[in-house]
């Protein structure tokens, strides 16, 4: 191989103290000091070494000897010293200088820029050179063997001493130092992907997880670290919480685990866990492809915020509230007092309505058993039971249910899963045909093999009626017995499983409950592993009006599929508070495209009507701002102002009208088909001073505009410094507290647009308002819909009916159209 003159040195130690031995911590099957030095080999070189100290050579030597480098061993704390005694051992003149918590660096980068540095010292002369704007942890240094020599003995400073480059790059007036700019393939300055602490660890982990899920082979190329970085997988990081709690049993825990092989999620298990079989099932697992690597038993700190997905039972308020902390909280299938502290419900086992509302309910994520029992026509005989009530059998009802089967079915072969198996119970129960067996692992999968299952309301009740298996439950809790009877399982009522209630339960049309999967309690198997991956990129957000989060969370409103609404406890608006949906762009297909499936009719071809509401709009406007001087003309902004047919209606009115809007297209039509003037510019940011030569204005509008914004608070504090003292303020936008929003409103909020952030109610809009200086002055309810009143949908009544024209005149008179106009006056 032809003599380069270069060295590649990789320093490394193991005395990290914000994660000691991360060099030789695991990234999904080789080392972390692996990857490094399976990375620098890619740079061509005569000599490659790894620096460490003397306390770290031998741990760091057989990594080393594998992957073909040398180790060389010198002081712990001068690393400038340990590189220059390191190049007193060779001849070389070029020295490309890496770190062991990079595994991710950019190779290609390291051989350019050593390329650049031999290059410039051949035209004239350069000490050292390093590329700028790299991810940081991607990038490598390269400088001369001879000055670092020369700097080292030249520099007393400790920084220097500590370090390697400061000893070049600090002293400019003695060596030649460049920072060139990186070329644009390596130019990802937000990126990060060295490991300096536990969450860039974690982050590292999450790279790796989708490098071997695309099939990638290290050494990565610079494209293939860059498409990780970006991807959804490193982007929205998941920490799944499951409960490992004594008596809540295992299906939590395997539940999030599957998920966990499925999407690449991190799964939190805490050092104090009291569920025995953790060890075991996660052991299982592992075997089955999930990553060692995934299981993490600390929460990341604020560097690095995942998405916490917890699967835990019943939480306590102080666990929900430190698990919701800078973060997203999703929570599936929790039963506590305080889910206001969650973003996001998932139910997957259906759940009591009354209980508390979900965001979303959906079955289909229970992974359904492949191993079926045949269907017989005639009599179901009972020949096999399975008694299985979570493992540990928290209401200990195990052994009354199989007293109370071995009473009924003498002959049966009984099976009970309790933790505790001891062979004294088979006495208890009363008979030798009942065993006594620990959880099973795979369970779903022997179902079948079963004529009867006994359990409690959860999955494995799901899984046994898909096996075919005929199923009844018992009252472990109140709440249970009640989702029993609604979702049609066949169940024993009292807690002593009497022969009259187990007879009863057996003679139930819902002892073979297939029908669960027609009514709302089954679906369409789906991967949950997914579906979280969606929710973990949602949005989370604070109250638009006072721009901060709580201490305590706002009152949940309603929730949909996709998002979820609060009232501020601050202000009284109500707000979303997340949201699974990308934001929308407000071009030219929002008012033709978006605008026609909505209204049947682009915005252009609906532009007269709109022009015909806007002179109504102008004519109060008018009236409440009094005549103008004589010889001038009010002064107006319309904020949003699409294609112009506000401003076209007021400069009829003789207002001096102009327009903001953020689409291109809809300022052009402005501008060059109403000849009207507007500018391209976003709100608040437009200084209309300089676009308009207008500091304030008499009136400033907004119409059907305000609910787009998600920091309104800047928003009307902008309003408030654009309006002169006496000044009007005019919006409009839909109506919290309209007859849709009254009648139903969980579906209120479903169909609403998912680019609305706030749901103004008129009866708080003056409060709301007061804050930013202005005071209502009139407000007009609009979008009256007789057909959307109960009363109207029950009875049929047709338009121009009494009744139709007196439910219109109760809308009016009640101010519930589903749109509000509200005019106030700047004090």
């Amino acid at each position: 191989m032809m003599k380069t003159n270069r060295t590649v040195i990789v320093q490394c130690r193991l005395s990290s103290t914000r994660l000691p031995g991360k060099a030789l911590k695991d990234l999904c099957g080789k080392t972390v000091l692996a990857r490094v030095l399976e990375t620098m080999h890619k740079v061509k070189a005569d000599y490659y070494f790894v620096a460490t100290d003397d306390a770290s050579y031998e741990q760091l030597l057989p990594v080393c000897k594998e992957y073909d480098f040398e180790c060389f061993a010198g002081p712990l704390d001068d690393v400038l010293a340990r590189f220059t005694q390191l190049l007193d051992t060779i001849k070389t003149k070029t020295v490309i200088r890496a770190t062991a918590d990079n595994p991710f660096l950019f190779y290609e980068a390291a051989e350019e820029s050593a390329v650049l540095f031999e290059e410039k010292n051949q035209k004239g002369h350069c000490d050292y050179l390093t590329y700028s704007g790299l991810p940081h942890g991607s990038g490598v240094e390269v400088f001369s063997a001879e000055s670092l020599k020369k700097a080292a003995e030249e520099t007393s400073d400790s920084y220097d001493h500590e370090h390697v480059g400061p000893a070049l790059y600090n002293h400019k007036d003695k060596y030649v130092c460049e920072f060139v700019p990186a070329p644009r393939r390596f130019d990802f300055p937000e990126l990060r992907t060295t490991i300096d602490t536990y969450s860039d660890y974690l982050r590292a982990v999450s790279i790796m997880k989708y490098m071997q899920l695309k099939g990638y082979d290290s050494p990565f190329t610079t494209e293939e670290i860059i498409e990780a970085c970006r991807s959804n997988n490193v982007k929205y990081p998941v920490v799944l919480v499951p409960s490992v709690v004594k008596g809540h049993g295992t299906g939590h825990l395997r539940r999030c685990l599957t998920a966990a092989k499925e999407g690449g999620f991190f799964v939190y298990i805490p050092e104090d866990k009291t569920l025995t079989e953790t060890d075991q099932i996660i052991k299982e697992y592992i075997s089955e492809g999930l990553s060692k690597n995934q299981i993490i038993n600390t929460i990341p700190d604020e560097s690095y915020l995942p998405a916490i997905i917890t699967d835990t039972f019943e939480l306590t308020e102080n666990q929900l509230a430190e698990l919701s902390k800078n973060r997203n909280l999703i929570s599936i299938d929790e039963g506590s007092r305080y889910t206001d502290y969650c973003d996001y419900l998932l139910d997957i086992i259906p759940s009591y309505k009354n209980f508390r509302q979900s965001n979303k309910t959906e079955p289909g994520f229970i992974t359904m058993p492949e191993n079926i029992r045949s269907e017989t026509n005639g009599e179901k005989k009972i020949e096999k039971v399975l008694i299985c009530l979570g493992g540990e059998d928290p209401a200990n009802l195990t052994i009354p249910a199989a007293t109370a089967i071995v009473k009924k079915f003498p002959q049966a072969k009984i099976t009970a899963i309790i933790s505790n198996e001891q062979s004294p119970y088979i006495d208890y129960a009363g008979g030798q045909n009942v065993e006594f067996i620990k959880p099973l692992p795979g369970l779903r999968e022997k179902l079948y093999e079963y004529d009867l299952v006994v359990t409690h309301y959860g999955l494995t009740a799901f899984e046994a009626v898909y096996a075919g298996c005929g199923v009844i439950l018992l009252p472990t809790t109140k709440l249970h017995k009640k989702l029993a009877e609604k979702y049609n399982f066949a169940y024993v009522g009292d807690k002593s499983i009497s022969d009259s209630s187990l007879q009863t339960a057996l003679d139930s049309e819902n002892l073979y409950a297939k029908n669960i999967f027609t009514s709302g309690a089954g679906g369409e198997k789906k991967s949950l592993g997914e579906f979280l991956r969606v929710l973990s990129a949602g949005k989370r957000m604070c109250c638009p009006v006072c721009g901060r989060m709580p201490s305590q969370p706002d009152e949940v409103i309603s929730r949909n599929e996709t998002r979820t609404y609060r009232r501020c406890a601050s202000c009284g608006m109500i707000y979303m508070a997340f949201t699974t949906i990308e934001d929308k762009k407000y071009q030219k297909e929002y008012f033709f495209e978006d605008y026609k499936k909505q209204y049947g009719k682009t915005y252009e071809e609906d532009f007269e009507t709109i022009k015909s509401q806007g002179m109504r709009r102008a004519g109060i406007i008018k009236s409440l701002c009094g005549k103008p001087e004589a010889g001038t003309e009010k002064n107006l902004l319309d904020i949003g102002c699409a294609y112009g047919p506000f401003l076209s209606a007021a400069s009829d009115l003789n207002f001096n009208a102009f327009g903001t809007d953020i689409a291109d297209d809809a300022v052009a039509y402005v501008q060059n088909k109403l000849k009207l003037p507007a500018v391209c510019s976003a709100f608040p940011e437009i200084d209309t001073a300089e676009e308009f030569g207008i500091a304030q204005f008499d009136i400033v509008t907004m119409w059907y505009v305000i609910e787009h914004f998600k920091d309104l608070g800047s928003v009307l504090r902008k309003v408030s410094s654009l309006v002169k003292k006496g000044g009007m303020f005019a919006f409009s936008t839909p109506s919290g507290e309209g007859i849709s929003a009254v009648s139903d409103k969980d579906y209120f909020y479903q169909i609403s647009p998912t680019d609305h952030y706030t749901i103004w109610e008129p009866s708080r809009a003056d409060s709301i308002l007061q804050q930013f200086g202005f005071k209502v002055e009139r407000i007009v309810s609009t979008g009256h819909h007789p057909e959307r009143f109960p009363y109207i949908k029950k009875t049929g009544a047709k338009p121009g009916s009494l009744r139709w024209n007196l439910i219109e005149a109760k809308s009016h008179a009640k101010r519930l159209g589903d749109t509000v106009e509200i005019y106030c006056k700047k004090l």
